[in-house]
């Protein structure tokens, strides 16, 4: 008699395949993806990363939001670090010539991420056939990164403040000169009325001179001996006394036309100007005549 087995155990194995299946499969899984695609290699990375700076480049003055959009393409689909810095740098240039918050808060984040691939590759678990930079180069880019961010962070800080309103600015301070009340003028006016009035009495003695040779040439007696000597000599005092009464016509015609007319006007606006700044007090001005032994004239007086 054959004995037969039970088929049912028979099922027993194949959890134990799933399990063996699932142990190989999660180590590829948690590969990179770019190491799936091929190796990556320092020396590879860094030929395609020139291409993409080298069309960069020329951008960075003119158009850094061009660059820095360029830059953050390529990164994405290399992965490559420093490229990530790159971008990060141009949206930092952006962002702080166009005062653009959202260009900085980009700057910030592309590179952070070049700062964390990198620090990734630096890890023993990375598959080393995916390797963007080598060891050197690893302090320079993260230090680069970090640069970045801080810039960055600081330029945001600084758009955030509250605008300050600019401190007023101060008038100078104009230096006080003669108030314009009319004083120059009633000054001027006084000065040239006095030179006016000497040309009065300029008039007055040379009117009195030529008076008193005209009488001393009538009492001179014809037939003395020396009658032309005492007349040449009165003749030149005479002509002398002619002299000074023209000449003190002249002065007066010009000191007392100009004085008075000065004094007229500042003293109008004198008044004008106590009028405005609440004074009562008006200007006076007076002339009058001043006799005494041996002399004769005029005197100015007045309040300003």
């Amino acid at each position: 008699m054959i004995a037969h087995s039970i088929p049912g155990p028979a099922r027993r194995p194949v959890p134990k395949l799933a399990a063996a299946l699932l142990a190989v499969t999660l180590p590829i899984t948690t590969l990179p993806l770019p190491a799936l695609a091929g190796d990556v290699t320092p020396a590879s990375a860094a030929g395609v990363r020139k291409t993409v700076q080298d069309r960069a480049k020329p951008m960075l003055s003119s158009d850094p939001g061009g660059a820095a959009e360029l830059l953050a393409g390529e990164a994405k689909k290399t992965s490559d670090p420093v490229l990530y810095i790159d971008a990060g740098e141009a949206f930092l240039a952006e962002g702080v010539a166009e005062r653009d918050k959202a260009a900085l808060e980009r700057a910030v984040e592309h590179a952070s991420i070049g700062m964390d691939i990198a620090a990734f590759q630096q890890d023993p678990r990375c598959d080393p056939a995916w390797q963007h930079l080598d060891a050197g180069e690893f302090d320079r880019e993260m230090t680069r990164g970090k640069k970045v961010v801080e810039d960055s962070e600081k330029a945001i800080a600084d758009l955030d403040k509250p605008v300050e309103a600019p401190p007023p600015v101060e008038e100078p301070k104009k230096e006080k000169g003669t108030p314009r009340d009319g004083r120059g003028l009633i000054a001027g006016g006084a000065l040239a009325t006095v030179v006016g009035v000497g040309g009065l009495a300029m008039i007055g003695a040379g009117l009195a001179l030529s008076s008193k040779a005209q009488k001393d040439v009538d009492a001179l007696d014809p037939s003395a001996i020396d009658f032309d000597a005492q007349f040449a000599d009165i003749d030149k005092k005479g002509k002398t006394a002619n002299v000074v009464a023209y000449a003190g016509i002249g002065v007066a015609a010009v000191g007392l036309g100009v004085g008075i007319a000065l004094l007229a006007l500042g003293v109008k606006k004198r008044k004008a100007y106590r009028a405005e700044h609440g004074a009562d007090e008006t200007a006076r001005v007076h002339v009058a005549p001043a006799l005494g032994y041996g002399y004769g004239g005029l005197t100015l007086g007045g309040r300003f």
